[in-house]
């Protein structure tokens, strides 16, 4: 994930009959909210690094706007 994606965690919650904990994060200056389910902090920025990555929202996010608009 590139430096200039940063997560902010919103919130921390347990189900009944989950093991773990949700992580709620957002991605700094956006929309996009992130969960993840994991068994510590650590293990819930890595995962959510790892959805960042597969979905290529780091490239989408870190566009700037007049990119957009030449790829039209």
């Amino acid at each position: 994930m590139p430096q200039s994606l940063e997560l902010e965690l919103i919130d921390v919650y347990r189900y009944e009959g989950f093991m773990g904990k949700r992580f709620r994060f957002r991605i700094r200056g956006s929309k996009v909210y992130i969960n993840v389910l994991a068994n510590s902090i650590e293990e819930a920025v890595e995962k959510a690094k790892q959805i960042i990555s597969k979905l290529e929202l780091d490239k989408q996010l870190t566009r700037s706007p007049d990119s957009k608009e030449k790829e039209t």
